[in-house]
């Protein structure tokens, strides 16, 4: 499609995952490659230019549905589009969390906020999908933003509605794009990913030119490319913006794309000499607690992981009723008192865990001993 800017080779491109032919896409990356971008003009309103078919595009909160939000997406398709688009829309439906943006009275996007009721969610189907796409779909926790509860589970039913409803080739694709501030998020619990096997994109010079060698972990039903800026286009930004060259950890964030939230967490495998002491159950999740059978310093140690199999004389612990299952009790006071010196231990950072997605189910546990 005649683009009114050309496109370039230094900004990111959904082919080398599209090549996989997966349901679940996933790209990760720094700020600033393009990823918004080349999603909204060439994987929707490029095909939706040729095929008709709108798209799904799922925020996390209602919130986010705003006159704001709508304006920069037409600015990014008229940034590259020939004749300018005009959005139609209907303000008042932004409260309901279900917004249809049509072009000349043709249906574009349907915006779904995924924290409405499951019932309302499933009510949001689209005729003749095209795709669904999510953007920012990784949080930044230390900016007070927060999960939907049971978000994951909502994604998996939108799917299952929206695909009855896909009369296209072949299968239906989501889109999810981030910037890693944390590898944690619903989306890769659900998935089960192994995030410790994620690894970055990487260029090399070749012949005198830059070269993408993709790093794609690729499984049953997902994709998911962890990329990098390309050389020159790094060199670009770091002209144009003196954060990026004075202040690191910015730096290592929206160039480098490092998963900044994460870099201080202890992680490894469960040592020797460590029993199993406790068994808690958080968002579905079953976590043991280890502790060291010695005493160093007169401070107790632990570690942290998942559990797959339970002793049937192993008593669980939840701190909701929707929880419990069998073998399983809400957890006391006296209960939380005897959890005393894991939490002190919490506190002095004297826990290891065996990834990152054991120790954020644990800090959520944390604030309830």
């Amino acid at each position: 499609m005649k683009t009114r800017i050309p496109r370039d080779n230094i900004h990111m491109s959904w082919r080398p995952i599209d090549g996989y032919n997966k349901q679940i896409n996933v790209f990760i990356s720094p700020r600033e490659p393009g990823k918004t971008d080349t999603t909204w003009w060439e994987k929707i309103y490029s095909q939706w230019v040729v095929s008709g078919k709108p798209w799904g595009y799922l925020v996390r909160n209602n919130v986010e549905i705003t006159d704001a939000m709508l304006q920069d997406i037409e600015d990014t398709i008229n940034k590259w589009t020939i004749d300018p688009v005009e959005f139609q829309f209907k303000k008042g439906e932004f409260k309901e969390g279900i917004v249809d943006i049509k072009i000349k009275g043709k249906l574009f996007f349907r915006c779904v906020s995924l924290s409405l009721p499951l019932r309302r969610i499933k009510q949001a189907k689209i005729r003749n999908i095209g795709g669904i796409f999510m953007d920012e779909f990784i949080i930044d926790p230390k900016s007070g933003e927060k999960y939907n509860q049971n978000e994951y589970f909502k994604i998996k039913e939108l799917y299952t509605t929206y695909r009855r409803s896909y009369e296209g080739d072949g299968i239906l694709k989501m889109y999810f794009c981030g910037n890693p501030y944390s590898l944690f998020n619903p989306l890769f619990v659900g998935l089960g990913v192994d995030v410790v096997k994620l690894r970055k994109d990487k260029y090399e010079m070749v012949n005198g030119e830059w070269r993408l060698y993709p790093n794609i972990m690729v499984k049953d039903n997902y994709a998911i490319e962890w990329g990098v800026l390309h050389p020159v286009l790094k060199e670009q930004l770091l002209e144009k913006n003196p954060f990026y060259q004075f202040d690191e950890e910015y730096s290592d964030y929206a160039l480098e794309g490092i998963a900044v939230n994460d870099r201080n967490i202890k992680t490894g495998k469960l040592p020797k000499n460590f029993y199993l002491s406790f068994v808690l159950k958080i968002a579905g999740k079953f976590v043991g607690i280890f502790q060291n059978n010695y005493i160093n310093d007169l401070e107790d140690r632990f570690f942290c992981k998942f559990v797959d199999e339970v002793s049937a004389k192993r008593t669980i612990y939840c701190f909701e009723f929707d929880e419990m299952v069998e073998r399983s009790i809400l957890m006391s006071i006296d209960e939380r008192m005897k959890l005393q010196r894991f939490k002190d231990a919490m506190r002095k950072r004297m826990v290891s865990f065996e990834d990152i997605n054991v120790y954020y189910y644990m800090e959520e546990a944390y604030k309830n001993l």
